[in-house]
């Protein structure tokens, strides 16, 4: 199954959690410092702790590995416990520190690796740890009782105990889950691990191990912000089909009704993995909620033991319910986005999420715009040399009346000192959006901070702005560590230095500026495509030959639809470029429906097939007298054997 939201994601743990159906105290009393005598059996679900009973769930052996609930280790010997980066357990016993991975079989003792045949796991909402390489480093003894078949664990209490701690055990008494901030909620999961969830909390997964490639049994959980209008059932279900694996084959599809709620119901089949899984979908407001259970079988009945766990989904959370587990991420109004893959962290208000199309850290809401980027520091470069080239190359790269409003200052960041470009630039329609550019130098390396907005939101974008750039932690010492040289594509590009392409096939040369970028960069193809800063380059053969080409754009240019687009002929005129004849065609867009005004110059060359077209397009806002410069020169390099 195809899961596209998983990217940059962070691992957590989600132990049930009813891990600890605590004990009743009494039957863990000790002072600390005392002898502590535990009696427990596979198989049973009695344990004993001096000699006082209680109920756990039964302890068991797996290849050869004792197996017993975390909460009668913590409680008897008084170890605290925590949790870390969400899956890592830590039981602190006078100085020993013992940490525990979920998925994961080594543990280590003091920061020394030990192998263990099995590793943690949730059973039936208790957490299962391997017995003896814990109460081994707490230097308690373990011997077996050849009359009553029992293990007995020998040891001694904390000299300053704990109560076992309460990370794992606040979740006692859930029987459900949620999230308070998407609104929605479902029984518990028992029996499976929370593997996943993203930054914002918009997805969210359980399994039955950390292992991806392992995974026998999982939940998932997704939120997808649809809009205000309602989804009919066919665009339902292709959203649901964006998340197949490309193996993956729908075997069942229908609407059905489960507690008066309408859902989308599909159930799919993937060769590969020979997993069944059961999608429910269902739109409230402008949220769309996915639901995926997903388990090997061999045909799609084994779905059917998941059927009250999916009935019991609700798209809406009851905040006096204190049977559920409040898994959000949204804190104070704030959700805590971090990428690891750039040790970068920053606090976003609640309606933000990441761009997942994006290769670096993007996040937006439906106003602003907030984008993390680094590049290698240049030797001697300096942060008042680099705002002022920024200023430099957008003033270059727009015409003087759609950019305003230049302001440089100062600012603190918790990773130093920066300074804050803004200023304003419009594409047309009066509509003006702000961008500062947050500039900071560390170490070996430069980081833009970048934040725009609609001009017209200015006063709560712009106390947005400050608020969330205050938030910003770079782990600097993390960049340094990992990454290598990250060069600048814009910033210290030389624009006059240019590359000859050619095209054996078709027979002709150009000079592109290097800074430019080939989206279809191979000259012996039917079409090549690059972009650049003020608009594209395209190139492609026609079978007209270059006079009715021409013809053909005038015929164009009159139509009805280009008239109401604003198309007209600024330029139809005969041109010679190195020898080579062509007719030269420039159409002017003043309201192009999907676009923004633009300019087209068509250079069109007679061939023994018809014609080559080379199209340059310079949209009207980036039409300076450097851009323009750059295509024209481009245009003059054109060649034909």
């Amino acid at each position: 199954m195809k899961l596209n939201v998983i990217r940059r994601m962070i691992m957590l743990l989600l132990p049930a959690l009813l891990v600890l159906s605590l004990l009743p105290a009494a039957a863990f009393a000790a002072d600390a410092g005392t002898q502590v005598e535990v009696r427990l059996k596979a198989g049973s679900k009695t344990v004993k702790i001096n000699g006082a009973s209680s109920t756990v769930e039964a302890p068991f052996v797996s290849s050869g590995t004792t197996m017993v609930p975390l909460k009668v280790i913590t409680n008897a010997f008084g170890a605290e416990l925590k949790l870390e980066n969400g899956n890592v357990i830590t039981l602190t016993y006078n100085d020993r520190k013992v940490v525990l991975t979920f998925g994961s079989k080594t543990v280590k003792v003091n920061g020394a690796a030990k192998a263990v045949a099995v590793a943690p796991v949730v059973v039936k909402g208790s957490t299962m740890v391997p017995l003896r390489v814990i109460v081994e480093a707490f230097g308690a003894k373990i011997s077996a009782d050849s009359v009553t078949k029992e293990t007995v664990i020998i040891g001694v209490r904390a000299q300053s105990a704990g109560t076992g701690g309460t990370s794992i055990d606040s979740d006692y008494g859930k029987t459900k889950i949620g999230d308070s901030y998407y609104g929605w909620s479902l029984n518990y999961p028992a029996g499976l691990v929370q593997v996943l969830q993203s930054d914002n909390g918009d997805y969210v997964k359980w399994a039955d191990t950390a292992d991806s490639s392992k995974v026998a049994a999982q939940v998932n959980v997704i939120t997808e912000h649809v809009g205000d209008d309602t989804l009919t059932s066919e665009e339902q279900r292709d959203l649901l089909n964006s998340y197949y694996d490309e193996d993956e084959i729908t075997v069942d599809k229908r609407t059905i009704t489960v507690n008066g709620l309408a859902f989308e119901k599909q159930i799919t089949y993937t060769k590969e993995t020979k997993m069944y899984y059961e999608y429910r979908g269902i739109q409230k407001d402008d949220i769309y909620f996915i639901v995926i259970v997903g388990l090997k079988g061999t045909d799609k009945s084994v779905l059917n033991s998941y059927a009250g766990l999916l009935n019991s989904f609700t798209p809406s959370f009851n905040q006096a319910d204190k049977s559920i587990k409040n898994i959000t991420k949204v804190k104070d109004g704030f959700i805590t986005f971090k990428d690891a893959d750039y040790g970068f962290t920053v606090k976003l208000p609640a309606d933000w999420y990441s761009d997942r199309d994006s290769t670096t850290p993007t996040y937006v809401n439906e106003t602003d715009v907030f984008s993390f980027n680094l590049s290698s520091l240049a030797a001697g470069d300096t942060l008042e040399n680099w705002a002022f080239r920024r200023e430099a190359r957008v003033r270059e790269d727009f015409i003087s009346s759609n950019v305003r409003n230049f302001v440089t200052t100062p600012l603190e960041l918790k990773d130093g000192k920066a300074i804050s470009l803004s200023y304003e630039y419009t594409f047309g329609n009066n509509v003006w959006l702000t961008f500062n550019e947050v500039l900071l130098i560390s170490g070996n390396y430069r980081y833009s901070l970048d934040y725009g907005y609609l001009s017209s939101t200015s006063a709560k974008s712009s106390a947005a702005f400050k608020q969330v750039i205050a938030t910003v932690d770079i782990d600097t010492a993390f960049i340094e560590k990992n990454f290598g040289l990250v060069e600048d594509e814009s910033d210290l590009v030389d624009r006059s230095k240019r590359v000859t392409k050619r095209s054996a096939t078709y027979g002709y040369s150009i000079d592109i500026p290097t800074y430019w970028y080939g989206v279809q960069n191979n000259f012996n193809k039917d079409e090549v495509y690059y972009n650049y800063s003020a608009g594209d380059m395209v190139i492609f053969e026609s079978e007209l030959d270059a006079s009715s080409y021409a013809s053909g754009l005038a015929q164009y240019a009159n139509s009805s639809d280009s008239i109401a687009q604003g198309v007209t002929i600024k330029e139809s005129s005969t041109v010679t470029i190195n020898g080579k004849t062509a007719q030269k065609v420039v159409l002017h867009a003043a309201k192009p429906e999907r676009d923004i005004p633009h300019t087209l110059t068509y250079y069109i060359f007679n061939t023994d097939n018809g014609s080559m077209v080379f199209i340059f397009a310079v949209y009207d806002v980036h039409a300076t007298e450097s851009n323009l410069k750059i295509v024209n020169d481009t245009a003059q390099t054109i060649r034909f054997n």
